[in-house]
């Protein structure tokens, strides 16, 4: 099976035109970046340095700016996503511990969250932060405080008892 030389004279011509975009974004910087090459014109320039006919400079320049667009929607979208889940209220589940820390008392939080949306879903937060939870906060602070009691009655209890005062002799 054999191509008459005009057919692989058009399949080399269109793999020559299709420049992988890594190679086109290197060039654009090499040049100073895509505002130097608008204000130079210089997308000829970056044709032939490509390999590719003058004619074919603006071909190579819309090609470039469809890939910025592409790119600025991409980071739209995740700024997007992240402004969500930023914007989004989380709920408290549990309070879990308290510190000291930097002079400000924090809190760590057990969140209820989706499963997988985050690794670990405690985390430190100053009193500020939770507005809405005072009630899990009093809870917590209520269930420290009968612990404490718990805990200092039993070393009470479990202290040695004082040997009994000698008799006058």
């Amino acid at each position: 099976f054999f191509l008459p030389l005009a057919a692989v004279c058009v399949v080399c011509r269109r793999l020559q035109t299709m420049i992988d975009d890594a190679v086109l974004l290197e060039a654009v910087a090499k040049q100073g970046g895509y505002e130097e090459v608008e204000n130079e014109q210089a997308w000829g320039a970056i044709a032939k340095v490509l390999g590719q006919r003058k004619t074919d400079a603006s071909k190579l320049k819309q090609r470039y700016e469809e890939m910025l667009l592409a790119t600025a929607d991409a980071e739209k979208e995740d700024e997007d996503e992240e402004a969500q889940i930023i914007g989004r209220e989380h709920e408290v589940e549990d309070i879990l511990d308290d510190r000291i820390e930097a002079g400000e008392k924090q809190y760590l939080v057990k969140w209820r969250d989706e499963p997988g949306e985050f690794e670990d879903a405690s985390t430190w937060e100053p009193v500020d932060n939770l507005g809405g939870s005072r009630s899990l906060i009093a809870q917590y602070e209520r269930r420290k405080e009968a612990a404490a009691r718990l805990t200092d009655g039993c070393a009470a209890d479990s202290a040695p008892a004082a040997a009994p005062a000698a008799a006058p002799a």
